[in-house]
């Protein structure tokens, strides 16, 4: 690519979550004009229901050695982070041999490490939005806690632990009386702990995207509410999304529409194996103040996140296709192990479930398409789309730019498969 900045353009982006609007953020800096297209934007997606974490820690990829040796476990225990629906098993394989393939330590360092790369900079390429968006009263820094309920658990932890110092992410080890110390409300059931002290996580995840997509709009953009059906050519420098009763055009097309971007990238012609993770959360609504950050719970998988409206529990995992109703287990694990870790709770007051693309590299796609060289690709960013959120879009703005990436992105090429 050459380095001489492209002409403003007309870009059309499917998606409106925070990597869908940071990407147009960046765009109109560049003096693009720029379309988002959502067919339910600022509602509750991924982007509303998520553990609120900028996870700057997050290199580690689902896939690792430990994972592979624990898989029959993990699947088959109603008690485990990690679950698959039977029914679903037979379209899930394709990628769960991928999984497997990328689980090997070689490739879990080398993810580790393009991981890093990305993480390295997401902070620095978040904050001019939120601070554009007026946002930044809805990010608080306070660090977050990962605890262990054994000491072999933090053992077991020790290859991610290296692999993230390695990538140049702080984290300290902390022992029980430690964490009593940060957390005295919880339970100490736990025995050790680690302790990422850079990281920051959002007091509404939901009123901060909505208003970096006021800020999109007050900068001349526009967001319509309607579902991409398709994307085709119909000229050497024109594309046109066909939607639901209408159709779009632009020159530039960004698939930023998470879990549902594959059938849109096969329109275009790339295969690519991205599937659905679905995740949970539970609300405790004037709870916030039994934690002080975010804390998460490795023998379950969840963290509890402290909000301005409650305390949130969200996570584990369960694989299941973008068609699977709430799996009312799921449910009850999270709000179980919640009573165990905080007695003084009560009941939760609300429940939400939904869908994160997921890459069986853990890496997101960060590409222009194989096929039509109009067409980029911003999604599959599994647990980290809100901390990848502002790197991501910077980097598509660069490409769309006809700029050299700021970072090499080789590795997030929608070709790696």
């Amino acid at each position: 690519m050459n380095e001489l900045p492209s002409k403003p353009q007309d870009v059309i982006i499917i998606g409106a979550g925070f990597v869908g609007i940071a990407t147009a953020m960046w765009l109109q800096k560049s003096g693009h004009k720029v379309t988002v297209v959502d067919p339910e934007p600022f509602a509750q997606g991924a982007y509303f229901g998520n553990a609120c974490t900028i996870a700057t820690y997050a290199n580690i990829p689902v896939g690792t050695p430990s994972t592979m040796k624990q898989l029959p476990q993990l699947l088959f225990n109603a008690n485990s982070p990690l679950s698959i629906n039977g029914t679903y098993l037979p379209w899930l394989l394709p990628w769960l041999l991928r999984f497997a393939w990328a689980s090997r330590p070689h490739k879990v360092a080398y993810i580790g490490s393009q991981l890093g790369m990305l993480l390295s900079q997401a902070h620095s390429a978040l904050v001019p939005l939120i601070e554009a968006a007026q946002g930044s009263d809805l990010v608080k820094k306070n660090g977050t806690l990962y605890l262990y309920a054994s000491e072999a658990g933090l053992v077991k932890a020790q290859p991610d632990i290296a692999l993230r110092r390695r990538n140049g992410i702080a984290v300290t080890e902390l022992t029980k009386s430690e964490i009593s110390d940060l957390e005295p409300h919880l339970n100490p059931i736990y025995e050790r702990g680690l302790w990422f002290e850079n990281a920051q996580h959002l007091l509404n995840p939901l009123d901060l995207l909505k208003r970096m997509g006021a800020s999109v709009v007050a900068n001349g953009g526009q967001i319509v509410t309607n579902k991409a059906m398709g994307i085709k050519r119909i000229s050497i420098d024109t594309l046109r999304v066909q939607l639901q009763d209408t159709s779009i055009q632009g020159q530039k097309v960004v698939v930023a529409a998470g879990a549902w971007s594959k059938g849109l990238a096969q329109q275009v012609g790339d295969t690519l194996p991205l599937d659905t993770e679905q995740g949970y959360h539970l609300m405790y609504k004037g709870a916030e103040q039994l934690l002080n950050r975010p804390v998460g719970w490795a023998d379950v998988g969840f963290y509890m996140t402290p909000m301005n409206e409650g305390l949130r529990a969200a996570g584990t995992v369960e694989l299941a296709g973008l068609n699977n109703a709430a799996n009312p287990k799921r449910l009850q694990l999270i709000a179980k192990t919640m009573k165990t870790l905080l007695p003084q709770l009560k009941s939760h007051d609300s429940e939400w479930t939904g869908f994160r693309p997921s890459m069986p590299d853990s890496m997101p796609v960060i590409s222009q398409s194989s096929k039509d060289t109009g067409v980029y690709y911003a999604f599959g960013h599994g647990h980290i789309g809100v901390t990848l959120s502002g790197i991501t879009g910077k980097l598509i703005s660069e490409m769309i730019d006809g700029k050299t990436p700021s970072m090499d992105i080789a590795a997030f090429s929608a070709q790696r498969f």
